[in-house]
């Protein structure tokens, strides 16, 4: 982008006449600065080292801010975020981008099988957004609301009367299903097929590049198997499974798709304490205030599927991960001294 224009887009003022007149890239993070670039100081005391980088321009919103290097851009801004939002909207017109609004399950499922290098996946952070768009792109997925407010185009993906794949058999955690004359056997319960029809087709009707080979996990209705000390194991070597969401209205639709699919099983709820009444009519539940209290509860209990209530899959098993270092395994040789101390014991009486 040219100096000038990038001044008129955020209606900031150019304070100099630099001897550079474009930019190569958009950058806010200090560490990402190469030569050419137009730095967004959202903190001032990194200018200094963005120039040493070799940026040729800086946008800063500090007025008694001195310039340091009369050959390079200084634009004078009022407020970073609103410049940040204006360039973020110029870029998504100037490129024809279209932002499609998915919700957090569908995001997760199109990351796993997306693999066209036009299509982008937005975070949370504006500045992350402005550098996406440094790169070619003809789409950005997001279930971020801020993302599509300030998006021109946006669409959204569609409830399906028919799937666009053929289910040929289930377990509770994994499917195997026959896609474009292929099986494949995923790690996806048909709990969320609906999502997986609408990612398929929309990758289909916009001609986006996908590989359902790709598609490892999600972190939704993710088990953990677990032995009997709590640590989690290879997948399916156990009898115990750890769920967690955040959500209370997925844990509930998760509640109802085990109750359906694994009757057999025994359930354990783990939940905040203001939930405790409302799940505690319906199966085994405990209220949990710490990581420490959650996995002495899924350590102790006696159950074939425990659903945590407000915690996510990472917050889970690095709970799980910490508290099993602090519990000592017997191993093999320990139960062998073990008995022989006692056996010695016995014989000395």
């Amino acid at each position: 982008m040219r100096v000038n224009e990038v001044a008129e887009i955020t209606q900031g003022k150019l304070l100099n006449s630099p001897s550079i007149a474009e930019f190569s890239r958009i950058i806010c993070h200090i560490e990402q600065i190469q030569r050419g670039d137009l730095f967004i100081a959202n903190d001032s005391t990194q200018i200094s080292k963005a120039i040493e980088s070799g940026a040729y321009g800086i946008i800063y919103d500090n007025p008694k801010m001195e310039i340091t290097d009369s050959e390079i851009a200084w634009i004078l801004v009022e407020n970073i975020a609103d410049s940040l939002i204006r360039l973020i909207r110029y870029k998504l017109l100037a490129k024809n981008v279209t932002t499609i609004s998915l919700s957090p399950i569908e995001e997760a499922i199109a990351k796993e099988i997306i693999d066209d290098v036009s299509v982008k996946f937005s975070s949370h952070s504006l500045e992350d957004i402005i550098e996406l768009l440094n790169d070619e792109v003809s789409f950005i997925i997001t279930h971020n609301q801020n993302v599509l407010d300030i998006s021109f185009e946006v669409m959204s993906s569609s409830v399906l009367s028919q799937r666009p794949f053929l289910l040929l058999s289930h377990t509770l955690f994994d499917s195997t299903i026959f896609y474009k004359s292929t099986h494949y056997r995923i790690n996806l319960p048909k709990i969320f097929f609906n999502e997986l029809s609408s990612v398929l087709s929309l990758c289909e009707n916009r001609q986006i590049s996908h590989d359902m080979s790709h598609f490892k996990h999600i972190p939704y209705f993710k088990p953990n198997f677990l032995n009997a000390f709590g640590k989690v194991i290879e997948y399916g070597q156990a009898a115990k499974v750890a769920i967690a969401e955040e959500d209370i209205e997925q844990f509930k639709k998760y509640m109802a798709y085990i109750a359906n699919n694994a009757a057999w099983g025994k359930f354990l709820f783990l939940v905040p304490l203001v939930y405790l009444e409302l799940f505690n009519q319906i199966a085994q539940t405990f209220a949990y205030n710490t990581q420490e209290e959650l996995c002495e509860y899924i350590r102790t209990q006696n159950f074939n599927f425990a659903l945590v209530l407000g915690i996510n899959d990472d917050t889970l098993t690095d709970a799980l991960n910490t508290n099993h270092k602090q519990i000592q395994e017997p191993d093999l040789f320990s139960s062998l001294w073990e008995q022989e101390t006692h056996k010695e014991k016995e014989d000395s009486l």
